[in-house]
């Protein structure tokens, strides 16, 4: 099993960040091979709604940016995947947004699967106010749920919590133990 976490936080060891790598941890416990890449560290242009992509055979994306070399092979190798974005504006980051609009790349030609299909996700959100919906963070999973539901993958789970210094997340220790077990109940097949 090939677990990728893609962290939406230009913040590493963040309180998103720390989310992800506690479900990481779990998944590793369960046996997975994990790997974690930062959006923020990637050279990523978004969808320029060309829609090349649906007559492409092989990687359909014409863009030659990290998105196409580094992102859609791993997400197409992998067998689940973990998002990790902080709540920036009453949603997800900009870098997570970026990441789900070129999921429009990955559905190829008409007719055929898209390639997250049949796998599965784990979601970890990090926000400041403790209201989800003052927050954001509701926004924010309205949108994975809608993605995921679109592409054909299964959500596993969410964890979320309240936080707002750097790594703050860690001293709850409810979040850290739900991430872990997320972690874990990703790993199974």
């Amino acid at each position: 099993m090939k677990v990728l976490a893609v962290v939406g936080s230009p913040r590493k060891g963040g309180n998103s960040d720390t989310l992800v790598d506690a479900i990481l941890a779990g998944a590793s416990e369960a046996g997975a091979e994990v790997e974690k890449l930062y959006l923020n560290d990637l050279e990523l242009r978004g969808c320029q709604a060309c829609n090349a992509c649906r007559d492409a055979v092989a990687d359909p994306c014409v863009q030659a940016d990290d998105m196409t070399k580094v992102v859609h092979p791993r997400l197409r190798a992998c067998d689940a995947f973990v998002i990790g974005t902080p709540i920036y504006y009453f949603g997800a980051s900009a870098q997570t947004k970026l990441f789900l609009d070129r999921w429009y790349a990955l559905a190829g030609q008409e007719g055929e699967p898209h390639a997250l299909r049949g796998k599965r996700a784990a979601i970890a959100i990090a926000y400041a106010d403790p209201n989800p919906f003052v927050s954001g963070a509701a926004n924010a999973m309205a949108t994975f749920r809608d993605a995921l539901n679109w592409v054909g993958a299964e959500l596993v789970g969410v964890v979320y919590g309240t936080a707002d210094a750097p790594g703050e997340i860690a001293d709850n220790e409810a979040a850290m133990r739900q991430a872990r077990e997320l972690g874990a109940r990703l790993a199974r097949s």
